[in-house]
């Protein structure tokens, strides 16, 4: 008798399964407590609460799913199980580079696997439209660049930065670095997800150009995105009364067009070099699959066979969909945070409802699937993270980007405007009385509005920031001019061009000194002082060298150590210097610290007088002290003195030129870090950077 005879090797039977899976789960828990107990020893509570998550998570999947799911459960339980215990035993680097790339690989494969199982369907309209709205956005994006001939500095060139690195890496063959940059970038605040692909592009064409580089964000970020956007109204509209047998391809042409004058910001901002617009991409994703998951969550009992797996690959989809989000931009965080927050209301009530007749042990495996796999992809950011979590409290960190109440309000005002914003009121009331399904508006605003409360505990936005908002702007403007069009398409017509007045015609600027008219989405005026610039680049090219570096001590937009380093735009054919010839000045007390050691190297500083700040002047003694010792000539700037070089800005600013008399040393360092440390303590900070209430 052969041993399969006796059933020694024989499958497993269900019964036998749940208790595999179960030891699984508590495995699982063992391992991801030992993992961090490695990564942060001194943080038991983490170790535990991440260990009980897990566990609790996968315990309730070997209990909720199916037999048929069940060994899958078990292998990739002890794939993680294995996985975790190598990165335990392995030193700090090695497992964060482990974590990212197992991270990076996960993702990759749920994503074929969703890709494999989902059918994709692009229709002929869908792509012609996409193609119109990429042509027009091209001629906007050329006739506002060149129109303003502004320069891209802070993180409108860092973007571009990271593209043309990954643009010569990639002329370089150099893969491997290449790789690692992108994989391990997820643990840092500005990940190398949206320059990648635009990267690659330009490493086929010029590294260097600007054109090139906008067009790839409209391409890829903003034409998708408003796209996408005019599906999200379209469906709306549907949910509000919208005739299935309305012409979709002229529904989504005047959705997109809506979408554009409503909140032409977000266009505006891609336009001038920024990506963030392609996060919405996403958000609209993810909202329809949090809508899908609550649909199927909400059928009654039945068909479970199809349901259950159903429900699974829309929370795989769902849970990818917002993890995806928070790699390509970090704050987009706050979007999902509040879709999923939506999704459990939406759930719970549901749930509450129905009671016994609710999908309960589904809800449960769809949870606990979700936490398991966002758990898994968060992976290498948790490890890295872990050691120090007080250097991630982005409310102390960011507490100087907060501006007074007025400010952010005339801010609104040049952004958004009253007239559009009451528009979008008036539009999200109007869906909400016709709409008998109102699951979908309700997710789209919710969402909206539990992220802008999350993140304005962090900062005061910037224009990028709002599209945190952008959904919950143009959604009920589009989808009402949709509605309106089906059944009076003149006067759909006509208030979508006096919207579009409003918004990208000269009266905009009429009506912007009220705020009830944005102007983000019109040309700036070009800067007055662009021949002080040029003048100011070409001082600074025959100037710095490796060995003796130019540097600038100011912050806001008109001069800035950024600003010198970026004035290659202004001939851009020969691109930046590839040599280091200045140093990186800190900004934010909070964000970069007392000044740093890298003022030894500057053998000449360019200094904004008045001292140039652009936030809260008390989170930025960091440049506010060595600027002033400069000017007075006190403090480090006893070992400089005036060249008598001045380049005159705009607003009435002056940039003068000091050079070193004698070498800055250790001990000129340690003392003007004191002096930081007493100038921060008569502002009401402590010893840990938080200011005494």
């Amino acid at each position: 008798m052969s041993v399969l005879d006796d059933g020694a090797f024989a499958p497993l039977r269900p019964t036998e399964r749940r208790p595999l899976g179960c030891g699984a789960g508590f495995a699982l828990a063992a391992a991801v407590a030992f993992l961090f107990h490695r990564a942060a020893p001194g943080a038991p509570a983490m170790s535990a609460g991440f260990a009980g998550v897990s566990g609790l998570a996968a315990l309730a999947l070997a209990f909720t799913l199916d037999d048929a799911a069940l060994p899958s459960l078990t292998k990739a339980l002890a794939a993680g199980v294995g996985l975790l215990v190598l990165c335990a035993l392995v030193g700090p680097e090695p497992r964060l580079r482990l974590a990212s790339f197992a991270s990076a690989a996960l993702g990759v494969g749920l994503a074929v696997w969703l890709a494999r199982s989902a059918r994709i369907h692009v229709s002929g309209p869908l792509v012609a439209l996409f193609a119109v709205a990429l042509a027009l956005l091209s001629v906007y994006a050329t006739y506002l660049v060149l129109a303003s001939r502004d320069l891209m500095i802070a993180d409108f060139m860092t973007y571009r930065g990271i593209a043309m690195m990954v643009a010569r890496l990639a002329d370089a063959g150099d893969w491997p670095l290449l790789l690692n940059a992108a994989v391990q970038s997820i643990t840092q605040d500005y990940s190398w997800a949206p320059g990648l692909v635009p990267g690659l592009l330009l490493a086929l064409t010029e590294p260097t150009s600007r054109a090139l580089y906008t067009f790839a964000l409209l391409a890829l970020y903003a034409a998708p995105a408003a796209v996408a956007l005019s599906i999200l109204a379209r469906d709306c509209a549907c949910r509000a009364g919208l005739a299935r047998d309305a012409p979709s391809a002229i529904g989504l042409a005047l959705g997109v067009a809506a979408v554009f004058v409503a909140y032409p910001a977000a266009m505006a901002v891609a336009a001038r070099g920024m990506p963030d617009v392609g996060g919405l991409v996403l958000v609209v994703c993810a909202l329809k699959l949090a809508e899908r998951l609550a649909r199927l969550l909400a059928l009654g009992p039945g068909h479970d066979a199809r349901v259950e797996p159903m429900i699974r690959h829309v929370a795989v989809a769902l849970v990818l969909t917002l993890y995806a989000m928070f790699a390509f931009r970090r704050w987009y965080a706050f979007a999902a945070s509040g879709i999923v927050v939506m999704l459990a209301l939406e759930v719970l009530s549901m749930a509450l409802r129905r009671g016994a007749r609710f999908r309960w042990k589904d809800a449960v495996a769809a949870a606990a699937l979700g936490a398991l796999t966002l758990l898994a992809l968060l992976s290498p950011v948790l490890v890295d993270w872990a050691p120090n979590l007080g250097a991630h409290d982005y409310a102390q960190t960011y507490a100087g980007y907060r501006k007074p109440p007025d400010v952010f309000l005339r801010e609104l005002g040049d952004w958004v405007g009253l007239i559009p914003a009451l528009a979008a009121l008036a539009g999200a009331a109007f869906l909400w009385a016709r709409s008998r399904d109102k699951r979908l508006l309700r997710l789209t605003l919710g969402g909206a509005a539990i992220a802008a409360v999350l993140f304005l505990r962090i900062q005061t936005p910037y224009i990028h920031h709002l599209d945190l908002i952008a959904p919950a702007i143009v959604v009920p403007i589009a989808a009402s001019l949709t509605l309106i069009f089906a059944t009076a398409p003149r006067a759909a017509l006509l208030g979508l061009a006096a919207l579009g007045a409003i918004t990208l015609s000269p009266l905009a600027r009429t009506l912007n000194p009220l705020g009830l008219a944005p102007i983000a989405g019109l040309p700036r005026a070009p800067r007055a002082d662009l021949h002080e610039l040029k003048r100011l680049k070409d001082w600074v090219e025959q100037r710095a060298r490796p060995e003796a570096k130019v540097c600038g001590l100011g912050s806001s937009y008109t001069f800035s150590g950024q600003l010198i380093g970026e004035l290659w735009q202004l001939r851009p054919e020969r691109g930046p210097s590839g040599l280091k010839l200045g140093v990186a000045m800190p900004d934010v007390d909070t964000v970069d610290g007392p000044p740093g050691a890298g003022l030894k190297d500057c053998a000449v500083i360019v200094v904004g007088d008045p001292v140039q700040t652009h936030l809260d002047p008390n989170y930025q003694q960091t440049v506010i002290l060595p600027s002033r010792e400069m000017l007075t000539g006190q403090g480090i700037g006893a070992k400089f003195r005036r060249t008598g070089e001045i380049f005159h800005l705009e607003n009435g600013v002056s940039a003068v030129v000091f050079e070193r008399l004698a070498l800055l040393d250790d001990a000129d360092m340690a003392a003007l870090q004191a002096r930081w440390r007493v100038a921060r303590e008569k502002l009401g900070f402590d010893g840990s950077g938080r200011r005494r209430h």
